[in-house]
Order: structure tokens, then sequence, then C-alpha cells
């Protein structure tokens, strides 16, 4: 296992993808800041619940602020980096040493899993500072206990962020194609992220919508007393996402006939 990890650290520093993932999450969050002074200069007030991120302190939602263009980003590098590894044929040359399928498997979602922490780290730090330097550090409204809301909110967020990067390496597997992965994945994003909010239309199924960690990324406040008392639950709901994808694109990756 230690081995495959060093090989795909290897892969993923000799390739343009690393850079390409970095360069956007950390232009965004200065982009945001520009953008928001830009709105204040004209007359406009940020409001924390409308526009997520309005100081310093606020920083730390810029997972939130950005979780659809962190998912797409995130889902691209995945559909490539284990796409073409099918597609090269690359794959053969570690399975071939006797490698351990599932051990292969764990080793693409442990790489895809810190580019995810690294990427999430990166922008949200860069927001903190960009956002303090233009509006102040300021505070988060209710919260007394910052130190402690920031740990909670950031590892609440990167686990729901991570739950659908467990979902693209399975399907990444399952396809064994970069494009066609990229297409499912970018549904899979697409449907559960708008589409699970139909469910919250109708009476007897609203609980329906956050079976679906996308749903609490995109439908909660992260700065609510209400949501974030949901904090434990959207930890658990992301655990059983990633164990249910992985269980289930490591039982197809065995029966994979690698041509």
């Amino acid at each position: 296992m230690v081995n495959l990890l060093t090989a795909e650290k290897i892969k993923l520093f000799r390739s343009r993808k690393l850079l390409i993932v970095l360069a956007v999450l950390s232009f965004l969050p200065i982009f945001q800041v520009l953008n928001s002074k830009m709105l204040v200069h004209y007359g406009e007030e940020l409001v924390q619940a409308i526009d997520t991120v309005i100081n310093g302190a606020t920083g730390i939602l810029m997972m939130e602020k950005n979780g659809l263009t962190i998912l797409l980003v995130i889902s691209a590098f995945v559909s490539f980096f284990i796409g073409e590894e099918f597609q090269n044929g690359t794959i053969r040359n570690a399975l071939s040493l006797g490698r351990s399928r599932t051990h292969y498997y764990l080793s693409k979602l442990m790489i895809a899993a810190i580019l995810t922490l690294v990427g999430a780290f990166v922008m949200t730090a860069i927001g903190m500072i960009g956002f303090s330097v233009g509006f102040g550090f300021g505070d988060v409204a209710g919260i007394s206990n910052y130190l402690w809301y920031t740990i909670k909110t950031f590892s609440t967020l990167y686990f729901l962020i991570l739950s659908n990067v467990s979902i693209y390496v399975m399907i990444s597997f399952l396809t064994k194609n970069s494009g066609i992965s990229l297409i499912w994945s970018f549904l899979y994003t697409i449907g559960t992220g708008f589409g699970a909010g139909i469910f919250q239309q109708t009476e007897h199924f609203k609980q329906v919508t956050y079976w679906f960690t996308e749903s609490f990324l995109f439908y909660s406040d992260f700065a609510n007393p209400a949501d974030i008392a949901k904090f434990p639950e959207m930890i658990l709901v992301s655990l059983i996402t990633i164990v249910i994808s992985s269980t289930i694109g490591i039982l197809f990756f065995k029966r994979t006939d690698i041509k």
C-alpha cells in the first residue's frame, strides 16, 4: 500500500493536473474578495446569509461558498487521473506486480482525498486572509468559541465534499474512461445537488433530500445555529456514502477484466 501511494504521489507531482486544480482553487477566493470589494464600493451591502463570506472570520465558509465549483473541479481531476490509467494501459503495470486491487483502488481514493484536503485548506486560508485584508477579520454572528467552530465547520464541509469525491472515484473505476466518467460525474453532481431538492416540495419525502450529502452542502447555512446542530448528521451521512461507494467500487473493480 505504501509503495502504491509513493508511486501515485510521483505520478501526481509530474502531472499538470495538480497545478491546475490548485491554481483554480487558489484563484477563486482572490477573485471573490475583489468582486465583493467592488460591490461594496458601488453601494451594496454584504449579507452573510446571502453572500456566505463577508469578512475574515466567515472565510472558513469558503468551501460552502464554492461547493459546486470544488466538486466540478475535483470530479474532472478524478476522471482523468483514474480514467487515463485504463485508457493508457498503465494500470496493468501495478496489477502485474501482484498489487491488490483493493489497495490499488484505495490508493487512488486516498490521493484524491489528500488533494481535496490540500485544495480546501489553500482555498480557505486564502479566503480568510483576503477577506480579512479587504473587510477586517470581524466575527461570525452568534458564535462565541470561534476556534471550535472553525474546526467543526471545516471538518464537516470537508467530509461532505469527500463523500462526493468517493462517488467520483467509484464512477471512474466503473466506466474506465475519462470522458464517460466526466459526463456521469457531472450528471451525478447536478442531479443530486439540485434534483434532490425536489423532495423538499413533498410532504412525506422531505427527509430523502438529506440522504444526499450535496443537499447539506447546497441547502444549509453553516453559520446558522439550526444547521450547525446538524453537523454530526452531515458527517454520518458522509461516512456512510464513502463506505457504500467504496465497497461498490472495489467489488466491481475486482470483477473487471483489464485488457
